[in-house]
């Protein structure tokens, strides 16, 4: 198609399928020492406007992530490993949540949470949404990075 512009808005909104070879070649946004994710659907990308979904990847002993959660819902799905999670309400309240392979957590938002590290090399599937109609504001390099993807 000559006429098409990678570039243009919606221009890569339409059926695929995305390969594990291709999820392996996405920049990764590193979260903290060890542990870092390959967002390999997104608004910048893939013109997604609902959600995003990546990887996640986490060494043994990586340092501990911690995001609050304000204004989306996400889930994560164990493909490798465990994901050992803790979890603060709006009262300080906290508990540690645990999954393993094959299980999934739902996180909703409201709640501040920290990845902690396992002892095992693991890995998750996870998608968020809505997504925020700016995009991945918080990380500039990284929006680069996926914009250039489109070519």
């Amino acid at each position: 198609m000559p006429d098409y512009d990678p570039s243009a808005p919606n221009a890569r909104r339409y059926p695929r399928v995305i390969s594990p070879q291709e999820i392996d070649t996405m920049p990764r946004l590193e979260f903290n020492t060890g542990i870092d994710t390959a967002i390999f659907l997104s608004r910048e990308r893939d013109d997604a406007r609902y959600f995003r979904q990546g990887y996640c990847y986490m060494e043994p002993d990586h340092k501990p992530y911690h995001w609050d959660q304000r204004d989306f819902d996400e889930t994560h799905y164990v493909i490798k490993g465990q994901i050992k999670l803790r979890v603060e309400d709006a009262a300080g309240r906290q508990v540690i949540i645990e999954a393993g392979l094959g299980e999934h957590i739902f996180l909703p938002a409201g709640y501040k949470y920290t990845l902690e590290a396992t002892g095992v090399q693991s890995a998750f599937f996870w998608t968020s949404g809505p997504s925020p109609r700016a995009g991945l504001t918080e990380c500039p390099d990284y929006v680069t990075e996926l914009i250039a993807l489109r070519k």
